[in-house]
């Protein structure tokens, strides 16, 4: 998208009518399903069978489409209010803007049924414990529109990358549900479009929506803030793009690993909680809590020295130039540093959803959300930073609420399971960061040592990648050194159980090989 798109259309079409509105409402779906549905249904599927969980799975369904119908009817007729109230553009400084983004949303709208009932397809396969098919829905919607833009650029010019876009990301939402429909083939029988407000499960997963749905919005009302209301009266355009393209990292490794362990765990939580082992969870949390913080906080002193090369190895090119690099490289760097508190964060929320607590866990992520908001408003409109500051001042916002919110989740789930005491923690933490700065430091000095070699080549990409290779040796025997010395024993425990478990496989294929000769 950086490559094809300009920073206006980048800014109209993606980040304000896709990953600001139809992915907003998007995640306010599946951030409902996932902690409200999904142990409810977990609970009827292992009390009663399939039968009684898919009649309460084929009530949500029914009722997220009953929704659905008249939200995406709204947005596809009069797209131009939600311009007027998600941005500040003028039809004097933005015309262009506010045709495009309202063009967009009104084509965009339909997306809304696949993603969103895909959500709760995700959630079932998930309470089957088929993982990867529910993942791989997710992947394939954003294949689509990477295959749309291309072919939309490639095919028939740079002018219809945009459509494209639009294509693909409608195709890929259908595509979503189908990934998921195959995952479920020998369950689809179930599937009934019904209604049945009567069911106990229904009521019991309303209770648990309730508070959910005020802190969720909330949640999504200051991404809207912060990415395209705060930025939009800025005469200056890319700087969402910029703002958006700098989340791009952060959120990939969140999606990837502790979002994705927070999925694969809760079910396991569920079991845990319904048979009252306040212990075991309370071990598996901080132990894997541990393991993520161990790997991310040495992770982001690396990314603040190689911020640069990164970006411009992964989207310089086309529309994507110099100052464009800039505000994306600072805003990465800034936006990486969330990484540790997310990842708590995405074990603790799992956590206190296995144990059907949410109103603490609502009242913190709209506290630490206000925070955010109140810091952005505070850079760009008391103190009228300038425009490489503000994405700063976002990001660094953003990144400081989501560390105060973490804190305090480990704090009140302390009180139903033993996680992260105290005394232990502020150790691991102390050596942790202590190992950050060796691998810090040893990534400053590999770039610095890099330059005052001769034989750094012209082909910029080319020079971006080693840059990169020698930042991330420099980076990683910091690393290394700091665990060894420190005794941070959970990466070299991940180590282990990873080639142990690799060799565990190649014993049982030689095993098979011997057997079948």
């Amino acid at each position: 998208m950086g490559h094809y798109l300009s920073g206006v259309a980048y800014d109209a079409i993606y980040a304000f009518a896709f990953e600001n509105c139809i992915f907003s409402i998007f995640l306010i779906a599946q951030e409902i399903v996932g902690p409200a549905f999904l142990p409810v249904f977990k609970r009827e599927l292992d009390l009663h069978g399939d039968d009684v969980a898919w009649r309460f799975a084929n009530t949500l369904l029914t009722l997220q489409l009953i929704i659905l119908i008249p939200v995406v009817a709204v947005l596809m007729w009069q797209p131009e209010w939600f311009v007027s109230i998600w941005t500040e553009w003028t039809p004097e400084r933005n015309a262009e803007q506010i045709r495009l983004g309202a063009t967009a949303l009104r084509r965009l709208a339909p997306a809304l049924f696949g993603l969103a009932l895909g959500a709760t397809t995700y959630s079932i396969l998930n309470g089957y414990k088929r993982f990867f098919l529910a993942a791989f829905g997710d992947a394939v919607w954003k294949f689509a529109a990477a295959g749309g833009i291309l072919a939309g650029a490639l095919f028939w010019g740079e002018k219809t990358a945009a459509l494209g876009l639009i294509a693909g990301l409608l195709l890929g939402s259908v595509l979503k549900v189908g990934t998921h429909i195959v995952g479920l083939r020998d369950k689809i029988r179930f599937f009934r479009p019904r209604l049945y407000l009567n069911d106990p499960a229904v009521r019991a997963m309303l209770w648990l929506t309730l508070p959910l749905i005020l802190g969720i919005v909330f949640a999504k009302v200051r991404d809207i803030f912060n990415n395209v209301y705060i930025l939009s009266p800025l005469d200056s355009a890319g700087l969402m793009q910029a703002n958006s393209m700098g989340r791009r990292l952060q959120s990939t490794i969140n999606w990837l690993i502790p979002y994705t362990l927070g999925i694969a765990a809760f079910p396991f939580f569920c079991e845990m909680v319904d048979r009252r082992d306040h212990k075991q969870l309370g071990e598996v949390v901080t132990h894997a809590g541990r393991m993520l913080l161990s790997i991310f906080i040495p992770f982001c002193a690396v990314i603040l020295f190689l911020a640069m090369p990164l970006t411009s190895l992964l989207f310089r090119g086309g529309e994507f130039q110099e100052l464009a690099v800039q505000r994306t490289a600072l805003s990465t760097a800034c936006y990486t540093l969330v990484l540790p508190a997310a990842a708590i964060e995405a074990l603790t929320m799992q956590a206190f959803f296995a144990n059907r607590r949410m109103v603490s866990v609502i009242v913190a992520g709209i506290v630490f959300s206000a925070l955010s908001m109140l810091i952005s408003w505070l850079g760009l409109r008391v103190f009228e930073v300038g425009e490489m500051a503000s994405l700063a001042v976002i990001a660094g916002g953003f990144a400081l609420s989501r560390a105060l919110k973490s804190t305090t989740l480990v704090v009140l789930l302390r009180r139903s399971a033993p996680v992260f005491p105290f005394g232990p923690t502020v150790l691991f933490l102390l050596r942790t960061i202590l190992t950050a700065i060796l691998a810090g430091g040893g990534t400053w000095l590999a770039l610095r040592l890099w330059t005052a070699v001769p034989l750094v080549t012209s082909l910029r990409h080319i020079n971006d990648l080693l840059q990169l290779a020698v930042g991330g040796i420099g980076g990683g025997a910091g690393a290394i050194a700091g665990w060894s010395i420190f005794r941070v024993r959970e990466p070299f425990e991940m180590a282990r159980w990873a080639l142990d478990k690799t060799a565990g496989r190649l014993r049982q294929r030689l095993e098979q090989t011997k057997g079948a000769l």
